[in-house]
């Protein structure tokens, strides 16, 4: 069986629930990142750790029987405070970094948000185990023994993120999905991202999307899932770059008939330039980040089609401007090899998001992606203005970030070798009302409720980048490419096809609704209440005091407003630090010198 839990929004990464000890599972937010290897939060000990801006408070493992640190016969051991512990640290080329000793303790990720749920022990799940696997209130039946990182010091920006910690989903053996399935909690080695967005990242927790371990569920699917090859057999994922194109007149959808090949440009480079290094895929990363090699043909197609030049200079658009804007697509080299049995059934020419008959490449199979101007532009709500937020600049390699995921279910089959891609609304807040659940759906008997009302310091995007891979890598942060508004539930009978279904290419699904946030009539509204005072309210007394209560509301939302704006500000502050640090270093074919972390010493194998 397979598992599906919520994703949640922060200021540009996506977030899971991480519930862990015992006998009260303690709640851990953290960063879905597919570009680092190791799970790690703040626990008891950690000062100064960011808890004023996380969801949560540190972890305390004192108060979980199933706690216990790993002993030196499982690690090559170090001297922490005075006792021998096994070590783990992280440090990042901004300056950011974190030290840990690992541990043990029972886990299971998802749930309801807010209420924990009772765990029994490990579980052990095979194929013919009826689960399911979408009700977020059977979450703990996935439970297993996790190894992770207990965070005893942290700098930079891992203090001032919202999400508590980070969830390494890298091709390794210390990944979470990797523990998870080498203790029997799932029973494939394989897991989905689906990423949604909204204008707002809540404390409480802004739903921003769906996980699925152990696979992957048509259900969230508005096209066939087609899959591109994973060339890499470890570490990162990465994929095979065919070709990059501009379509002109924006779309939001990759699919493509040879009729529209007229709207088609081709940014004129080989397919030994595009990759040069590695093309990775990293839901760690908030923006896409292309070699500095496309930045000639990119600019010159950009500029024909919409008579300006590309930068990323604040610009206002409306919302049909937007719209208007070239579609990045990019054909990725299909998947070879003998069928497995999941893939589309018909013609490659009668697949969506397959090249097809088309001249996107010679490739019938090969895989066809779209990046709207609605995912690779930013909006300011300070400014009203927008900002591209796909770069044409680094040395060598590139990132498809997390603008690039968005609007897809994206597959990581890492027993064949695949990386597969579904058009997606990624809605999965609907789904489970279709299902008769909730999200937030206690359970029978519910252990304990989680309070998220904290009042919070300003909060920061948590854009981070590893310091041996200088790869742009948003992990305290938050991976907001494109901030749109928040996705309205929409009817699954009606406008989500299945799995074979396609798409009308002429009529794209509208996945986002980037209208920019509209400003209520505050004039009015005054009047209004003043209105309401003159007749409910007639005595001095009763008028004194309804004026202190306007008083103290204006003074609420004057402070709101300020807290607000320092927040974008160090929004656009942690962007602007990217920006100065996303030179990648991809080129290299050693697992050991590209990898996302450093471990002090080297975290050693889950047995």
């Amino acid at each position: 069986q397979q598992q599906m839990g919520a994703l949640y929004q922060g200021y540009g990464t996506h977030y899971v629930d991480l519930w862990l000890g015992s006998p009260t599972p303690q709640r851990q937010t953290v960063i879905v990142d597919t570009g680092s290897g190791v799970t790690a939060f703040p626990c008891e000990e950690c000062e100064g750790c960011g808890d004023a801006y996380h969801t949560d408070n540190y972890f305390k493992q004192s108060q979980s029987t199933t706690f216990r640190p790993l002993e030196c016969h499982e690690c090559d051991c170090r001297d922490m405070a005075g006792s021998k512990k096994c070590r783990i640290g992280v440090m990042y080329a901004e300056g950011s970094s974190w030290s840990a000793y690992e541990a043990l303790d029972l886990c299971y990720a998802g749930g309801p948000h807010d209420v924990a749920l009772s765990v029994d022990g490990p579980m052990t799940n095979t194929e013919n185990i009826v689960i399911d696997h979408i009700n977020p209130v059977d979450a703990s039946q996935f439970a297993f023994e996790l190894a992770f990182g207990c965070q005893v010091s942290i700098t930079g920006l891992f203090i001032t993120q919202l999400a508590d910690g980070i969830m390494g989903m890298k091709n390794e053996k210390t990944a979470f999905w990797k523990q998870m399935h080498l203790k029997n909690a799932i029973p494939r080695p394989q897991f989905s991202l689906c990423f949604s967005r909204s204008n707002e990242a809540e404390k409480d927790g802004t739903g921003a999307g769906a996980m699925t371990l152990g696979g992957v569920d048509p259900r969230l699917h508005m096209s066939p899932m087609v899959f591109a090859k994973n060339v890499k057999a470890s570490g990162f994922y990465a994929v095979h770059l065919k070709a990059v194109y501009l379509r002109d007149g924006g779309g939001l959808s990759a699919q493509t008939t040879q009729d529209d090949m007229g709207k088609m440009h081709k940014l004129g480079l080989s397919e030994a330039q595009l990759n040069r290094g590695n093309v990775i895929v990293d839901s760690g990363t908030t923006d896409t980040y292309f070699s500095s090699a496309l930045a000639g043909p990119f600019n010159q197609v950009w500029k024909e089609l919409t008579g300006t030049t590309y930068s990323h200079d604040p610009v206002s658009l409306t919302a049909e401007q937007i719209g208007a804007l070239p579609t990045i697509i990019l054909v990725l080299s299909g998947m070879d090899g003998d069928p497995v049995g999941d893939e589309p059934i018909g013609e490659p020419e009668d697949v969506p998001n397959y090249a097809g008959n088309t001249d996107l490449s010679d490739n019938p199979r090969d895989v066809v992606i779209a990046i709207p101007a609605a995912h690779y532009m930013e909006y300011d709500p300070d400014t009203k203005k927008y900002v591209p937020r796909f770069y044409t600049q680094e040395s060598s390699g590139s990132v498809l970030g997390a603008n690039t995921m968005m609007g897809h279910d994206v597959f990581f089959d890492v027993a064949r070798g695949r990386v597969g891609f579904a058009e997606s609304n990624c809605d999965y807040a609907s789904l489970i009302l279709s299902e008769g659940g909730s999200i937030s759906q206690p359970p029978k008997a519910p252990v304990q409720t989680v309070s998220t009302k904290i009042e919070v310091p300003e909060e920061v995007p948590e854009e981070q980048e590893e310091a041996e891979v200088t790869e742009t890598y948003e992990d305290g942060g938050d991976v907001n490419p494109t901030p749109e508004t928040e996705n309205q539930p929409v009817d699954q009978s009606s406008s989500k096809p299945g799995p074979d279904q396609t798409e009308n290419n002429a009529t794209p699904y509208e996945l986002f609704n980037n209208d920019k946030p509209k400003q209520g009539n505050s004039e009015g509204f005054w009047e209004e209440i003043l209105d309401d005072m003159k007749h409910e309210c007639s005595s001095t007394s009763c008028r004194s005091v309804a004026a202190l209560i306007i008083l103290v509301a204006m003074v609420v939302v004057i402070v709101g407003t300020r807290r607000a704006m320092a927040r974008r500000r160090v929004v656009r502050q942690y962007q602007e630090a990217e920006l100065e640090i996303s030179d990648l270093a991809l080129d290299s074919d050693s697992d050991d010198e590209e990898g996302r972390y450093v471990d002090e010493p080297p975290m050693p194998p889950i047995t």
